[in-house]
């Protein structure tokens, strides 16, 4: 396996048309990085950035497109400097065509797969390895509708309900260190990882260049990439600092 299959997401979450960070997935509580999620997307790929994780905060309450407009902007400026992962209110066919078709390279399903995993079963092979399940679990149960919603269903249970084959990768998110700066809950996303067929991206509490090394070490185990927000918009660390030790990682 090479070095460069751990991904390092940078992530630009949107609301009303600004780059924002969220404590803890609530709304009410946010703090502004950037009034041009743009600027932001450029200054992460002068880095070294070869994803980018955005989602439209707005979007995944509303269950629609809220921030499209400066989303399709941000995309046209970007073109091919970086991949785009996306998420956020897309909730239909029609939805996921779209991005698929404006350069999107992979779309996050959260509470669609939540609400309608048949619609997921029923995804024709042309969708294959383009959709990720955002698992966002709040005490090991999936939370939907922008985390608003919490269930009685585990994360686990969720994702064993769909076809491997279409599905790309499986965010796991502990809501209640998103955004805190706490440390990521390693033992938790291990098990999680452990526990389903498909690979895993990290999310929620990075604070420190540590854990990523963590995280990266735990390759084997179907851990693929990690999620950094808060901590790289305090400047814990750079996110070049970042992929310089996942390079110098063994896997």
């Amino acid at each position: 396996m090479t070095k460069e299959q751990f991904i390092l997401y940078p992530a630009i979450d949107i609301k009303n048309g600004k780059c924002v960070r969220l404590l803890f997935g609530e709304m009410g509580n946010e703090t502004i990085y950037n009034n041009n999620p743009i600027d932001q997307a450029m200054w992460f790929i002068d880095q070294g950035a070869k994803w980018l994780h955005i989602v439209d905060l707005d979007g995944a309450v509303e269950g629609k497109s809220v921030n499209k407009i400066v989303i399709q902007k941000l995309l046209k400026k970007i073109q091919n400097k970086a991949n785009i992962q996306l998420g956020g209110g897309i909730r239909n066919l029609e939805n996921i065509d779209f991005w698929l078709q404006n350069s999107v390279e992979r779309l996050i399903l959260g509470t669609l797969a939540f609400e309608n995993p048949n619609f997921i079963k029923k995804l024709e092979n042309q969708y294959y390895k383009k959709i990720v399940i955002g698992a966002d679990v709040r005490n090991g149960m999936i939370a939907s509708h922008g985390w608003k919603n919490q269930s009685n269903i585990s994360a686990t249970d969720l994702i064993k309900k769909f076809n491997p084959s279409i599905i790309n990768s499986v965010i796991y998110t502990d809501i209640s260190r998103d955004g805190s700066l706490q440390g990521v809950s390693l033992d938790d996303t291990i098990n999680f990882a452990k526990s389903i067929p498909h690979p895993v991206i990290a999310s929620g509490g990075v604070s420190s260049l540590n854990d990523i090394i963590r995280l990266s070490n735990q390759f084997s185990n179907g851990i693929e990439g990690v999620i950094i927000g808060r901590a790289l918009y305090e400047k814990k660390f750079t996110l070049t600092e970042a992929l310089q030790k996942v390079k110098k990682a063994k896997f």
